[in-house]
């Protein structure tokens, strides 16, 4: 079936008029692109590029991929060609382009996701004391440069760059502390020590770089064996040589992505053993990520609408059409969360006001969903954000019925630690 598919990108260029409709077909015509120009008007905001493909797949539900894969080669091309910084910002649409103009067609639409989530609150003072004793340290220039991967690999946003970058702090640091003994040349096939009956000797020969890296895995993680280094090895290769963790997910555990939470957290462990035995006794605040994958939540809907097209049948790059959103269960905070308790007369009234039209009725709304009752108490969870505006609210005497609730019990009011 033939399909259209809208991305938005994100590019440091522009085209050259904002009415103005580039238009280029791939590889024997695999895919027709059209870009245009989605115009600003403040700074604050990321310039972006509309590109819709049109492209053929088997399905809708298929189309998804087929349209990603196609978008990255233009992209691709498009930095080849300019020399300029191309990334997909988000993708909006993609539409059954079989029926003709003016007829009913199925949408795969997604709604606008939440750019910026609210971070963890977990920095305090034991972080800041174990960042500066881990500096009383002088750390060699290699483990430097291998720390500077860990933290590029931990900010990347694509699985296949966060295993790469991994990869290259584990190289050094295995390069960094690769033993000078000399090891034997081994059998390509069982392993074995190699022996040469002239000499009446093993061959032998400093470390190799694979070599290095398998005697630290196995070094610093006990269940790190031959088989999971083989994997890891393998891997590496696999993307060094232009293939993806998804199209190899065949030979990676399942969830494919789990191989970069493997690899991430084999490099922590190479980095913690870098510093001074005994460093680590307990005393240091240190994080670990449940995991290195940065998943995001999105809302993908299926519709049946008519979508304008011009008269050369292509789709109005403006349109709109319908919009969803993601809406967040409050506003941004940074803070820990705090814990009221109330009494169930109180937890009643505090619904009905939740009900009822005012300005702080969707603050209402967010403490009343959650809560959990224990020992004929209702303790709810209230955000660092609206926690403000109560204390400051009390604090300045207003009146109001919420005010006056909340007076009540606002001195039940904990910091909550996730």
């Amino acid at each position: 079936m033939r399909c259209a598919a809208n991305f938005e990108v994100i590019t440091s260029v522009s085209v050259v008029a904002d009415n103005r409709v580039l238009t280029f077909n791939g590889h024997e015509g695999e895919f027709t692109a059209r870009i245009k120009n989605i115009p600003r008007s403040e700074y604050t905001v990321p310039f972006l590029l509309s590109v819709h493909l049109y492209f053929e797949a088997d399905s809708l539900d298929s189309a998804t991929d087929v349209a990603e894969e196609h978008l990255k080669a233009c992209l691709d091309m498009l930095a080849f060609t300019t020399g300029s910084s191309f990334q997909k910002h988000r993708i909006r649409q993609v539409v059954d382009a079989e029926p003709p103009n003016g007829a009913m067609r199925d949408v795969r639409m997604w709604g606008d996701r939440i750019e910026y989530e609210d971070p963890q609150p977990f920095l305090s003072e034991e972080n800041a004391r174990t960042v500066e004793r881990l500096f009383e340290f002088q750390v060699p220039r290699g483990i430097q440069r291998a720390l500077r991967w860990y933290r590029i690999g931990v900010n990347a946003a694509v699985l296949d760059d966060q295993y790469t970058y991994f990869w290259f702090a584990l190289e050094i640091i295995a390069e960094f502390q690769k033993p000078s003994a000399k090891v034997n040349d081994k059998c390509p096939h069982c392993k074995s020590a190699l022996y040469c009956e002239k000499c009446n000797s093993h061959p032998t020969h400093k470390p190799y770089p694979k070599q290095a890296i398998r005697a630290l895995l196995m070094s610093i993680d006990k269940e790190c064996d031959d088989q999971m280094v083989d994997l890891l090895e393998k891997t590496r290769n696999s993307l060094m040589h232009g293939k993806t963790l998804r199209e190899i997910e065949a030979s990676l555990p399942e969830p494919h992505e789990s191989v970069v939470d493997i690899l991430g957290r084999l490099v922590w462990t190479a980095l913690v053993h870098q510093f001074p035995a005994g460093t680590f006794d307990g005393s240091l605040q240190m994080g670990q990520p449940s995991t290195y994958v940065g998943y995001k939540g999105t809302a993908v809907g299926h519709i049946r609408t008519i979508v304008p097209m011009d008269a050369e049948g292509h789709f109005d790059l403006d349109f709109k059409g319908m919009v969803m959103e993601m809406k967040p269960f409050g506003p941004p905070q940074s803070e820990l969360p705090y814990s009221v308790r109330m009494s169930k007369e109180e937890f009643e009234e505090l619904t009905a006001l939740s009900y009822r039209k005012s300005e702080q009725q969707e603050m209402s709304k967010r403490i009343c969903q959650r809560f959990q009752e224990r020992d004929g108490y209702v303790y709810a969870l209230v955000i660092s954000t609206d926690m403000k505006i109560i204390r400051s609210a009390i604090g300045q005497g207003q009146a109001g019925e919420w005010v006056d609730l909340f007076s009540q019990f606002i001195d039940t009011a904990e910091v909550v630690h996730l």
